[in-house]
This record gives C-alpha cells, structure tokens and sequence, in this order.
C-alpha cells in the first residue's frame, strides 16, 4: 500500500503548551473525495453561476458574440487574456456575458457574477476561491495543481491578499493543465458590483489584477470581464495600452437588436395589449441602445398599469420618457418613477406604509426569499398577530422591477442592479425611497421568533449515529423537507439584522429563550447545512448585547470552536459526543443535561475549564513521522516522510519559518536540544543534521535552530544505511544515533563530529534509542530482539546483551529514576530491566494484541503506559518495592459496542466496522483502555467515561429525554 499523505494537526491550549499533543492524521485524496475537500477548505459561493436563462434572443448581439468568439478561439501568442466589455447601466452588457458562457460551455472553466444584492457573500477573495474551486471541477490537472497549492500553502485560506490568492489558488494551478490549445473561458459579471470604490480597497485591488496580471495565466486561458463605467474603471483602463476594451456604445446594430427583441415581446410573445409594429420600432430607437429600458417598458405594458389607462396611452406616456441620447443616465430613473406611480398613489398614506413595510423588508434581507418566506417572518414577528402580510399587497404588482413575484416560493430580487440603487437613493426615488431600517427590525423581529418556533431536536429525521453525515442516504432531500426558506435563513442572518438595530432592549427576553432553550437545535441546522461559521460570528456579534447571558454566549462560541468541525461531520455527536465533554460546572451542561440524559457521562477526571484554542497545523505533504515540544513549550518540530522539518508556534499554531528542506529522504526522528537552541533530524538519505534555530532554513533532517530554523553546520554524516532514531543528552552536549547499518553513534552537537568509533554489538538494525536521566548511560533496541546498555562516555557496552525478547525491539525508555529501563518489542509485550545488572525485573507484562511500538513512564513512575500496532494504548500499575505489574495491568475489553476499538485520525472511536462509536476531544485523547461498559481515558489521572446509559446507532434519538423550557 502507497505511503498516505498526512498533515500535523495540533490541538488543546496554545497557551500551555504542557496542555498540547501533536496528532498524525492521514488524509487520503482520491478520486471521491478530493472535491469535497476542496470544497470545504475554499468554500465557493453558491448562485454565482451562468444563468442560461439570461442569454441574448437569438439573432441579436450577433456582431459582439463574434468579436469575443474570435478573440477566444485566437491562436495569437500576444493576445491579450483579458477583454472588458465597458457599459452604462441596462445596456446588456451581463446579458452578453451569460450568452457567451453557454457558447463556450464545453470550455468554460469558470463565471462569477457579482450583485449587490450578494454583496455581503460575493467579495473579491470569494470570487478567486470560487473560480479556482469551478476550475478544478472542470479540469482534473487544475484539480490536483490546486490540491498541491493548498497542501504547499496551507495558510493562503486566511489570507486576504487578492495578489497570493491569485497566484496561489489560480495560477499556479492554472499552468498544470496539460493540454495548452484548448481553450479555457473565465467569465467575471458586473465587476462594478463587487464593492464600493476606495483606493486599495478589495474592487481597486481586483481591478488592478485582472487588468495587470491576466497575461500570467497561460496563453490559452482567456478572461472576459463586464462592468459599468464607473470613474475607478476608467482610470485603471486608461493605464493598460495592451488591453482588449470594447464599449457598447461603439457596438453597431443595438437599435435593430432591441428592435427585434421589443417585437417579439409585444406582437409575437404578448399575451394582450399587443403593439403594432412602427410602435416597437418606435419604442427600440426611443431606448437609445438602453436594452434595459426597453426590457421594462415590455414588462410594464405586460402589467395591469394604473386603472382606467390603455396599453397604447401608457406606451406614449413611456416614450416621453426615454433616454435623451446614450448618455441620458437619468432614463432608467424616470422608468422607475413612472411604474411605481401607476401601481401606488403617493398621496394614499395607507398604500405608501404597505410599499415602505414590503419593500424595506425585501431589500434588507441578505440573500432573496420567496414571497412565502417573507410574508411568514414578517407575521412571525408581527407583535400585533395580524394575520395579513404587506408583501401579498405590493410584491405581485412589481412584476416589471421584480423577478419571482409571479410565484410564492421563487426568490424574489430586482430585475437590475439600477433598481436597488435606485430605490435605495432618496435623490432619485424621492417619495418612493427605501429605508433599510424598517426592513432590520421586522427581519430581526421574525428571524428570532422563527427560530423559537421551529427549531426542534433531529430536525432532519438523522436515523443512526454511526456515519458522517456524507454517508447519509439522500441528505439533501431530508434538508429540503425539513429545513423551510425562512428557517434556514433565520439561522444564518438574524444576528446581522440585530447589529443593524440601534435599540435592541426589546430582543433580550427572546434571546435569552432561544439561548438557553433552543441554541443546540440551532447549531444541529447550521452543521447539516454547512453553515458552521455562522454561529461563531453570531455569539461574538450577539454577546455584547445580551446582559446577563453574556458568559452563556460565549461558552456557545467556545463550545463551536472546539466541537465544530466535529459537528459538521456528524450532526448526532453534537448531542453524543459534544454535551459529555462539556466542561464541568459550564452553564451549557448545567442547561442541557436534564434534556439529554442517555449520554455517555465523564463520571471521573471531567475538565472544569474550556480549551483556548484548538487548532490545524497543515503543511507536511506525506506522513508526520516524528514531532518534539521545545523545552520551554513555545515550539513544536515536526519531521516527515516528505523529507522536511516544519517548526510551529504553540501560541498561534503558525509555521515560523519555510519547511527545513535538504534531506533526500524521509525524516524519521526529530528533537530538540534541552537548551531548545537547536534541532536535531535524522533521514533515510543516512544523515543527521544540527540546525541553529536562530540562522537559517533547510529541508533536511540535522540540527537546527528552533527559533529561526537555520541549519547548523553541516549534515552528520557516519552511517552507512538508513537512522530510525535520534536522542539528546540532557545536557544538549551529545547526540545518539541508531541505524539499520547496526551501529550506534555518538556526536558532539558543538563540533558536530562524531566522538570515538561507531559502537558496536547489535547484529541488525537499531529501531529505538534513548539516553538516562543522567547522561551517563544510553539504552538501544534492535531488530536482533535484543535491547544493549552503553556507557556514555566510554562507548562500551555495559554487560552482556538483553536478550528475553522474541521480536524486534521497538521502544525503550528510561523510568525518571532512572534505575530501570523498560523496553516495549514486537512480540506483543514489555519488560522491565535493573538499569544497573541487566537483569529482567518481574515477568513480561502481556495485554496488547499486537507489536507495541512505544513506551513511557508517567513523571512519579507510578504508571507505565504503552501504545501498540493494534490501536490501543495500556496503563500499567507498578509496584514500588518489586516493580511487578499489578493486577490492573491486563488489558480486559468489552463486547459490542465498543468491541476492537480505535482512534482515527481525526478523533473519532470507530469499531471494527469504522461505525462512529464517539468524538474525543484533543484534551482527553491521550490513552484508553477498554473495560465493561466504560471508556477510560487517561492524562494526569484516570478519568472515567460512563456508557453505561448512552443510546447510538439507529437508537441515538433516545439520548434526548424531553423538551423543558429554562428561563434565566
């Protein structure tokens, strides 16, 4: 079986490094999962997609579609890859852009259309995410150059740099495709839409890159860019010589374009009021090459109008109305003004609240809802329990400025982008302007009482604890069933409708019932949904308001950031394995537990203080095989099969400094120095290397500086085949090494020579290597079954090999004494050693099923604890004055469930049929051992984890014993 990649993963408190351990997950990337983890690390906008329904009616825009044709299907090697399409508002510039996505479809790699009604979602670093994201669906070479991108740069996700995240996520992975003549079309809509103009703001940063840096992508790649005309666009335009521009002004044909488009709307598609033809001639040249002008006008002459006028009067009346020449930015206003006063009467008070009420509430909302979804969060929080609703009264009648109101559960949202401004600009839309507070308050009002309403346990019908929630049979048909519009919308927006508020006294009793009674159900909607972030964004935002449950809240963000992921794996475990490992005496576990009776229990060792922060060191590219604390705990080294060293912060969990990287072969033994000024790594290219940690980079295995991360001198080199293992002496003056050549040796980590001649006595390969307390003495495991003693200073072997082992020798360890040794050894067992005779003390200690690979005292040597091939570790009780194990020292294990149990890399306890038993947190990861009816779980002491009363699998549901309302 091929080596699986992995990358380091550090979790507990970065703040006490004495509270970390260092975990060796394999994350294997084939062909089913490697786009689900590419959407979960980049996250690409949803509904930013080409909409086929937008394209040009056939036989229009025939000169434009050719020009851009040609420019993609160009072989020319000094074309341009970039081409702007510059455009007034309502000229058809993003009509255009749909129709050349669905031309090009077998060839587009990626469309993303921006709008300010997605403004908060659809940014510019979310756009490269997506668009890198879409090209790695379409071509499988981008999909592994991407994969590779992200594993070499795992921090790039956080970074807000437009020119990293361009290169990184885009065009490095762009030059993998292996086939440079096919054309490959990148589509950005209504560029204009993606934020407000600031100098070096998100917008001019992005304009800046596509107009500089398109031609970094290879010759074949070709990006089409639409946008208004804005005075930050004309400047950056003006700067490029080499740009492909065309303005739709200059496009030829627009009048006899809108010609046949406004008479197949009205003599050949109209329904009724049908204009004759010299009208719709009439009508095209009066738009002035404003499609979207004449787009509204059909739409209105569609509609009912203002009673008691014909369709022809409303015609005329519109045709005074057009734009005085292509410049007339001011046509699509009159537009707007004249529809809105043929549906609403300014001077009716009653009319003009309802337009406000509806209209704030729509245009405030954060994404487009339905007519359904609307109309139930404004009566939600309708305090008057009126059961009529404003957007049944206004949203039907705006069907010319509007899509989706013909329907009751079609996301409604304006037909342009001019609409939102317009109405949102009390300049222009005078009496007809919009006030997004109004719009809050209901949204906030309705989103809270939404969620207390509807929120409830299980709320997709999940039926067993034992899959991730991938794994789960037609998933998205439970979501849909179970999950509304509005509900879902509630969970993601209602903490941003609050922020908008400027009093929020009114909210406080109903925040406190939906934190205290309802918050788990929500998180269990946000982890299905993939919407995990939400909540911790929500609890910050939401704790400086909410008074006296300011510590509940925050514990809720505490709760997500350790358990989140988690959650979003496997929804049941947010009850399962998420309200266990509370920690004692937190007011979440002090609400929940009477609701949730029939989980499991930590009845022994149960923590009293939340984690700081949990965090994922991703870097390596192969398997983490070695990793070593710093002594002062502010750094971890990690040395890999990918032939690096990394060196990690414990405070910010950051990489400090590039990988090490020199050695030709996998690192397989890394340590630090007891000073912690330097490294020492070990390969299988046969060398040692001494890093200075202040001086420098290398990707060896050496010595190295652990806090700039420079090598120090040259590699050690000495052995003759491959070194598995590497040890410091407490004074930092001497290094061992052992090596499958059989041969130990000792180095002076100032001169970096090696002191005396190789020493030898083992007939096979040295697996494991460790020196005394007191540096005097070092021990040493073989394949050759035998464990040796050295003298330190002499080299000599200290009395005759130890020889009662049947297997190779895998671990040794000296007891903190430093009076015994203890050696752990393939043939499933430990034995203790007389540091001093060399005699066994006691008999073997037997329990693990398979090779033990590892052993350590516990700091009093009370305890010995073992880690071993068949996935568990054992404690063992010794006794003081003989040094026999105790009585507790076999190993007992249950029946199902928790029968061959193991931890994967990620934390879950699966069995033998990798079936999701329970998460465990990082805190508590450290040994198990198995006995009736209980996971005992150890790390200062013996903490006990009661499954006696816990439900799982197809009977996970029973863990929730009943809803009672708790009111603080």
């Amino acid at each position: 079986m091929a080596a699986q990649q992995s990358e380091p993963v550090i979790y507990g408190d970065f703040a006490y490094a004495s509270n970390f351990t260092l975990l060796n997950p394999h994350f294997i990337y084939n062909a089913e999962n490697i786009q689900v983890k590419l959407q979960e690390k980049l996250q690409p906008v949803q509904g930013a997609w080409l909409d086929t329904d937008r394209i040009c009616m056939e036989g229009t825009r025939v000169g434009i579609i050719k020009e851009i044709s040609d420019w993609i299907n160009s072989s020319d090697p000094d074309a341009s890859r970039a081409y702007f399409l510059c455009g007034e508002a309502g000229t058809g510039k993003s009509t255009i852009s749909h129709t050349i996505g669905k031309i090009f479809h077998q060839h587009l790699g990626a469309f993303f259309g921006f709008s300010r009604t997605f403004a908060r979602e659809r940014t510019p670093s979310n756009a490269l995410r997506t668009i890198a994201y879409d090209l790695s669906i379409r071509f499988s070479d981008i999909k592994q150059g991407l994969l590779k991108a992200l594993q070499d740069n795992p921090h790039i996700l956080g970074s807000v740099n437009l020119r990293d995240l361009w290169n990184v996520l885009i065009v490095g992975p762009a030059k993998m495709l292996k086939n440079p003549f096919t054309p490959v079309v990148i589509i950005i809509d209504a560029l204009d839409e993606c934020g407000s103009q600031e100098k070096d703001g998100p917008r001019d940063k992005l304009l800046a890159l596509l107009i500089n840096n398109t031609n970094e992508l290879p010759r074949n790649f070709h990006v089409l860019v639409t946008t208004r005309l804005e005075s930050d666009v004309i400047v950056h335009l003006e700067s490029s010589s080499e740009l492909h521009v065309q303005y739709m002004s200059k496009i030829s044909n627009t009048n006899e374009d809108i010609f046949k488009y406004v008479c197949h709307q009205m003599i050949n598609g109209s329904k009724r009021g049908m204009l004759k033809e010299d009208q719709c001639k009439i009508l095209a040249e009066r738009a002035e090459g404003f499609f979207q002008w004449a787009y509204t006008v059909c739409k209105s002459l569609h509609g009912q109008g203002k009673a008691g006028m014909s369709v022809n009067k409303r015609f005329q009346r519109f045709i005074t109305l057009g734009p005085a020449d292509r410049k007339d930015l001011q046509a699509l206003d009159r537009l707007y003004m004249s529809i809105l006063n043929d549906v609403f009467d300014p001077e009716d008070e009653e009319a003009m609240n309802s337009y406000r009420q509806g209209m704030s509430q729509l245009l405030a909302a954060f994404q487009p809802l339905s007519q359904t979804a609307l109309k139930r969060l404004q009566l939600a929080g309708d305090v008057e329990e009126d059961d009529e609703s404003v957007v049944e009264y206004v949203l039907p009648f705006l069907g010319s400025l509007f899509t989706g109101v013909d329907g009751l559960d079609e996301p409604v949202k304006p037909v342009h982008a001019s609409v939102r401004d317009f109405l949102l600009d009390s300049n222009r839309s005078k009496q007809f302007v919009v006030d997004l507070k109004e719009g809050h308050t209901t949204l906030a009002k309705g989103t809270l009482s939404i969620m207390v309403e509807d929120l409830h346990f299980n709320m997709c019908d999940l039926e067993n604890s034992y899959v991730l929630n991938s794994e789960v049979k037609d998933l998205h048909k439970k979501i849909l069933k179970g999950i509304s519009m509005e509900i879902l919308y509630a969970c993601c927006f209602w903490d941003l409708h609050l922020e908008q508020l400027e009093q929020q006294d009114w909210c406080l009793p109903i925040l406190q019932n939906f934190f205290y009674n309802h918050s788990f159900f929500w998180i269990e909607t946000l982890s299905l949904t993939r919407n995990m972030h939400v909540a911790s964004r929500a609890a910050t935002n939401i704790r400086k308001m909410i008074g006296n449950a300011k510590d509940f809240v925050q514990e809720i963000r505490l709760f997500v950031q350790g358990f989140g992921k988690m959650i979003t794996d496997s929804t049941p475990h947010l009850y399962l394995s998420g309200i266990p490992f509370l920690p004692k005496g937190s007011k979440l576990i002090t609400n929940y537990a009477e609701k949730f009776k029939n989980v499991p229990v930590l009845s022994k060792g149960h923590k009293t203080t939340w984690p700081q922060q949990q965090a994922s060191l991703q870097g390596h590219t192969g398997q983490v095989s070695s990793v070593a604390f710093s002594p002062d705990g502010k750094k971890i080294v990690s040395g890999s099969w990918d032939k690096s060293v990394r060196v990690w912060s414990t405070q910010t969990g950051m990489a400090l400094f590039d990988p090490l990287q020199g050695h030709t072969k996998g690192v397989k033994s890394v340590a630090f120095s007891p000073n912690g000024q330097t490294i020492v790594s070990g390969s299988d290219d046969l060398t040692i290397r001494v890093w200075d940690a202040e001086t420098g980079k290398d990707n060896s295995v050496r010595i190295w500086d652990a806090d700039t991360g420079h090598p120090v001198g040259n590699p050690l080199l000495g052995h003759s085949n491959y070194i598995l293992s590497v040890a410091c002496s407490p004074d930092g003056k001497k290094l061992v090494t052992g090596s499958l050549d059989h041969s130990v040796r000792i180095w002076d980590t100032e001169t970096q020579e090696a002191i005396g001649n190789p020493l030898q006595g083992h007939t096979k390969g040295i697996l494991c290597i460790a020196f005394s307390p007191d540096g005097k003495t070092i021990a040493s495991g073989s394949l050759d079954n035998s464990v040796i003693i050295w003298n330190a200073e002499s080299g000599n072997a200290v009395g005759n090999p130890l020889n009662e082992h049947t297997g190779a020798v895998s671990s040794v360890t000296f007891s903190p004494n430093g009076q015994k040794i203890i050696s752990g050894s393939w043939d499933k067992t430990l034995r203790i050693w007389n540091r001093y005779t060399g005699e066994a003390v006691g008999d073997c200690l037997q329990g693990h099923t398979n090779g033990v690979t590892s052993v350590a005292f516990s700091p009093d040597g009370q305890k010995l604890i073992s880690g071993s091939f068949d996935c568990t570790l054992c404690i063992w009780d010794l006794d003081d004055e003989n040094s026999k194990p105790s009585s507790t020292s076999e190993l007992s294990r249950i029946s199902f469930p928790f029968d061959h149990c193991h931890i994967d890399s990620k934390g879950w306890l699966c069995n033998s049929n990798s079936e999701l038993l329970i998460w465990i947190p990082p805190e508590y990861r450290f040994v198990l051992l198995f006995l009736p009816m209980h996971l005992l779980i150890s790390q200062d002491g013996l903490c006990i984890l009661d499954l006696s009363h816990s439900k799982h699998g197809t009977d996970w549901t029973e863990c929730f014993t009943g809803y009672m309302q708790i009111s603080k």
